[in-house]
């Protein structure tokens, strides 16, 4: 793209993009508007920037949330002024809450025109209010002196990207007025950038290109959130304060909760539970429900915490790392017995609903494994005990789905079986990320799992889920019904938008709605009809009927399973640049409610019964 020596938009935009580019961001989502048409030319046109398009900016936002938590890097959003911005929202409050890094990018009126009535025009100062870690105003450009103009925007991509890779990480807001001409005041040559839909920049005026990229500076590193074995500037006194936490208290357990990027501290958390003994709660999306080396790790804590075995011998002590677990039965445990609980989180954040926290530590993984180097190595008694109750539960659980009929608890199990190595798993919020905890086992292979649990909504998990299969790895979303209807646009952008190319498997567990509410105690006490109509929505068709159809429109994949087998082969079978496909598995909802009762009882009579064959 040819940009004429005055003009001071179209030069800020691209000082903006290679200060993006030189801060490590390499990827872009952009939905089309006029108003954003300097940025959105010149993000097409900036070499290092993958340009993703997606014309619904809800979906957008989830893409981009997906693709940074499957890079590993911040990724930018562009969208036009109006309600397009207004649609990031719901991604970037689950960005904020589950530390996501984003930078966006949105295009507006310049201030004169707001208030007036024009067209397209809404007030976006601050309009995703505390749910960024940083909210600019930039200039108008064009009113600038050009090389001040450049200066100044190559500034702000540098501040935004270290903003946003801080000590708590997560999105940042620029918000970038226009005024007409929209159109550059060179032409557009359309040359493309290697293996990306735009071209790299020639300035025609040398003296503007020096100062286009000599006056960004390098944001200060290292970047903390993705440098693998960083300390977050730990002090010798956090390992202190752990040693004293765990020093003396046998019976303790280390807790992971959600955590995209949790897989880092793997060693860390892995070596603090050899030292103290302690067995480690981790939930799949913590990515530390894997096989470690000398380490208790349990599958299935969440039927375990139901059981008298677990009040047994209560506990003295609970570490947590990551964000504030999906599974009730562990929080309502640590609530009967209020044992000592450290909270260790590098930003500092209170995840405690249960007001149950006596040492908070913003510390990070050097923490633990410098504690753990001074700690004796405890006895295995304890650990011990939670192994034998683990076992017992998994093969309870083994004995009973072996025997029926495929259920969502039979689906969550078979993921972890058959996922290969490589691959990421997407889970929605509701039943499916709660039937995951309780049934996917640890493997030798880490299973990359995610899901939006910041903010636990059930909106844009197939745009989301489309993003890390952008990032490179095959995916594969788990989704309900509802969530699956919810975001049809996101299916849409996944077959239509570019990424056809992608690996990407949608499975969805149809059980007639949200079912869910079926588990609550209100079911069967207020008027069925009047539950169904207004909680459960029944949809009129069946989702494979919907896939069925939208498949034959758009030309993907659609299978519909009824068995273990069938649904391994088809888990089993990922390959690169596969595409889209849709797996449909219908679900009856009493059955499948009752045989989550029965694999409660069947776990608590197994637990029991081995308890009284060791007396």
């Amino acid at each position: 793209m040819h940009i004429a020596d005055n003009d001071a938009a179209y030069l800020a935009c691209r000082s903006l993009c290679e200060g993006l580019v030189g801060a490590g961001i390499s990827d872009a989502v952009v939905s089309p508007g006029s108003r954003s048409m300097p940025l959105a030319l010149t993000v097409d046109a900036t070499a290092g920037l993958r340009t993703w398009v997606r014309i619904d900016e809800r979906s957008a936002g989830y893409f981009a949330l997906g693709l940074a938590k499957g890079s590993g890097r911040p990724v930018v959003l562009v969208c036009t002024s109006g309600t397009a911005a207004a649609n990031y929202l719901p991604a970037v409050v689950e960005a904020h809450y589950s530390g996501v890094p984003l930078v966006v990018l949105t295009a507006d009126r310049p201030p004169e025109l707001r208030g007036w009535g024009a067209g397209q025009t809404i007030d976006q100062h601050s309009l995703y209010g505390s749910h960024v870690r940083w909210f600019c105003e930039t200039p108008v450009a064009s009113e600038l002196p050009v090389a001040d103009a450049v200066r100044w925007f190559g500034v702000a991509a540098a501040r935004a990207v270290t903003l946003a890779l801080g000590m708590n990480p997560g999105p940042v807001h620029l918000n970038v007025p226009f005024r007409e001409p929209l159109e550059p005041v060179g032409s557009i040559d359309g040359v493309a950038s290697p293996g990306v839909s735009g071209g790299e920049g020639q300035c025609s005026a040398p003296a503007i290109q020096q100062v286009a990229t000599s006056q960004i500076p390098a944001p200060p590193l290292p970047i903390r959130t993705f440098v693998p074995g960083t300390g977050f500037g730990v002090s010798a006194g956090d390992a202190v304060e752990l040693v004293a936490f765990a020093r003396g208290r046998a019976r303790g357990v280390v807790v992971a909760g959600p955590w995209w990027d949790g897989d880092r501290w793997a060693e860390a958390v892995a070596a603090f539970c050899r030292a103290s003994g302690w067995p480690l709660l981790a939930e799949p999306c913590s990515q530390l429900r894997r096989e470690l080396d000398g380490v208790v790790v349990t599958d299935h804590h969440d039927l375990l915490l139901r059981t008298a075995w677990a009040d047994a011998e209560p506990p003295e002590a609970v570490l947590r790392v990551g964000g504030a677990p999906t599974c009730k039965p562990l929080r309502l445990w640590i609530e009967r017995h209020r044992p000592a609980f450290a909270l260790v989180d590098p930003a500092g954040g209170w995840t405690d609903a249960s007001f149950s926290v006596s040492l908070h530590l913003r510390a990070g993984p050097a923490a633990l494994a410098d504690a753990a180097a001074q700690l004796s190595p405890a006895g295995s008694a304890w650990g011990q005990r939670w192994a034998s109750g683990d076992a017992r539960a998994a093969a309870a659980i083994d004995g009973l789905l072996d025997g029926e009929p495929l259920a969502e608890a039979g689906v969550a199990r078979q993921l972890g079986r058959s996922l290969p190595e490589g691959c990421a798993l997407f889970v929605s919020n509701s039943m499916p990320v709660r039937d995951v905890d309780s049934y996917l086992r640890a493997r030798a292979e880490p299973l990359a799992v995610h899901a939006n649990r910041g903010a636990s909504g059930i909106d844009g998990v197939i745009s989301a889920a489309t993003g890390v299969a952008a990032s490179g790895a095959p995916t594969t979303v788990l989704i309900g019904d509802l969530a699956f209807r919810h975001d049809l646009g996101g299916l849409v952008g996944a077959f239509d938008s570019g990424t056809g190319g992608l690996d990407l498997t949608v499975v969805v567990v149809d059980n007639g709605g949200g079912t869910i509410f079926s588990f609550l105690p209100a079911h069967g006490v207020v008027d069925s009809g009047a539950f169904d109509r207004v909680l459960t929505t029944p949809p009129k068709h069946s989702s494979a009927e919907m896939a069925r159809g939208l498949a034959e429109a758009m030309g993907f994949e659609h299978h519909h399973v009824t068995s273990c087998d069938q649904l391994g082969s088809l888990l089993a079978s990922h390959e690169p640049g596969r595409g889209l496909r849709v797996v449909t598995i219908d679900i009856d909802a009493d059955a499948n409610r009752d045989q989550h009762r029965r694999l409660a009882d069947a776990v608590e009579r197994a637990i029991a019964d081995g308890e009284a064959g060791e007396r």
